[in-house]
């Protein structure tokens, strides 16, 4: 899979900047593209959600979800907030 949750994200941002930038004429429709792309991405988001606690029931990382991108490494001697 070649899309990540940050690609989601970019998505979304360029669907409210459609919405913004809309004539008077097109607003209808860049609203109605706009409310189903928010309902597909909340089914993405509830998906992630399920993932997520799957790795969290298994003691698995979340390295292993081609979706959700896994936090970049720490240098050393930096703690982590959980």
């Amino acid at each position: 899979m070649k899309n990540k949750l940050s690609d989601l994200r970019n998505h979304l941002f360029a669907q409210l900047e459609a919405v913004r930038e809309a004539s008077d004429e097109d607003l209808a429709k860049e609203v109605q593209r706009a409310t189903s792309v928010s309902d597909i991405s909340r089914v993405l988001i509830e998906s992630a959600k399920v993932e997520i606690d799957y790795f969290r029931h298994i003691g698995g990382e979340n390295s292993a979800s081609s979706f959700i991108e896994s936090k970049p490494a720490l240098p050393p001697g930096k703690a982590t907030r959980q």
